[in-house]
């Protein structure tokens, strides 16, 4: 029996794009989907009720969308309606469970939390076990099928689709309690920048225990969701200096985003910011450039929809390492491994690559098999029904 699957769209634009590309495997596989505009929840709503049957329903959402008590979905006597149809709900979440610290309670009795990297899963296995969370889907790719430009043909350049924020705009984050915190928080933020290899969880962890000795597992998590900014600050700072790296070493960089005017010290004659744009937009782009960049949103055991969508359109793909990834892909199947303590020698390697379009064009067809046989939403959306028939 095939379930009633529903899935969100017109929250944010990545996650809309995901969910498009899992509802077409399914589909072509005989699954009804519902597509519940989050824009529309009331009207949506009513349709939702005639489509549901109890038992026999899956919701397949990413970041808790339709799971945060949205109107028409969920009533304050009543619950969610997710409970009242029997809807198992597989959520998707595509950050650390500590930024979902303040909704991670009261959440549908069907709830099954999947983390895009293992170091999440541990994370949330350990902390939250009142819930389904033994899953583990890493983000995917979407080969576009368009005709394959030779790198010899496109711009001797590096593209980065992603937004940037400005360091400062942390500092009142940092500042905000008093001297002592902000001298605590500097030393996560020196910590994690001198050794990029390590966990933000696992940096909290030690400095909260030097600093409180013993706490409680309530405790901790708290104090994870109170540090989501030194994740972020972290996050763009290498992103920054990633970019300048290239930049100050001869390498011409475009990127695509919000933010990047507020860059400092990059080499602005070498520097190109196109403004943000959507998901299909950004793999078009791919095919104009030789080499893209990926500094990973401090996934240190996952992937991340970057480097797969690289690869599948044939453009290689400089990143920095995660366990998961070099689990899956060798250095130079269509992937180039930098290290976040050496971009020196990141933005040198850069420039060799960009230099030896045929060598880049051996990479990506190396990368390519693998990606397209392991790394699609299509194989994602398999894993996801393999899940689902065990939970029949």
């Amino acid at each position: 029996m095939k379930k009633k699957l529903i899935m969100m769209q017109g929250g944010v634009e990545t996650l809309d794009y995901f969910s498009r590309q899992l509802a077409k495997t399914f589909e072509r596989l005989g699954y009804p989907v519902f597509l519940f505009d989050l824009q529309d929840a009331a009207a949506q709503t009513k349709k939702l009720k005639k489509y549901l049957k109890p038992g026999e329903s899956v919701l397949i959402t990413f970041n808790f969308e339709g799971l945060e008590k949205e109107e028409g979905l969920y009533h304050p006597q009543e619950g969610y309606i997710w409970d009242a149809y029997q809807v198992d709900c597989y959520n998707i979440a595509a950050d650390h469970p500590y930024y979902y610290h303040d909704r991670l309670s009261k959440l549908p009795k069907r709830y099954h939390h999947v983390s895009i990297d293992r170091n999440h899963l541990r994370y949330f296995q350990k902390y939250y076990p009142e819930y389904d969370g033994g899953y583990f889907l890493p983000l995917a790719g979407t080969d576009l099928h368009c005709e394959v430009v030779p790198a010899a043909q496109r711009k001797e350049a590096v593209l980065f689709a992603g937004n940037y924020t400005r360091l400062s705009f942390f500092e009142p984050y940092i500042h905000g309690i008093n001297e002592e915190y902000a001298a605590f928080y500097q030393g996560m933020i020196k910590e994690l920048i001198t050794h990029p290899d390590r966990t933000v969880e696992e940096v909290v962890y030690a400095c909260c225990k030097d600093e409180m000795g013993d706490f409680t597992d309530q405790e901790y998590k708290a104090a994870m969701h109170k540090t989501i900014f030194i994740d972020m600050y972290v996050r763009n700072y290498f992103r920054g200096e990633a970019v300048k790296a290239l930049t100050l070493e001869g390498v011409p960089v475009c990127v695509i985003g919000k933010g990047w005017e507020q860059l400092e010290g990059v080499n602005q004659g070498l520097f190109t910011i196109l403004p943000q744009t959507d998901s299909l937009t950004c793999m078009k782009a791919a095919y104009e450039y030789r080499l893209s960049l990926n500094v990973l949103p401090w996934f240190k055991d996952g992937g991340h929809d970057r480097i797969f969508n690289s690869i599948l359109n044939h453009t290689a793909v400089l990143s920095d390492t995660s366990n998961y990834l070099t689990e899956e892909l060798n250095d130079g199947e269509g992937i180039i491994y930098y290290h976040l303590r050496d971009l020196g020698a990141m933005a040198r390697k850069a420039k060799e690559l960009l230099a030896a379009p045929e060598q880049l064009d051996e990479m990506v067809n190396a990368g390519y098999e693998k990606v397209i046989k392991s790394h699609t939403w299509e194989c994602r959306a398999m894993q996801l029904k393999k899940w689902m028939e065990e939970h029949e």
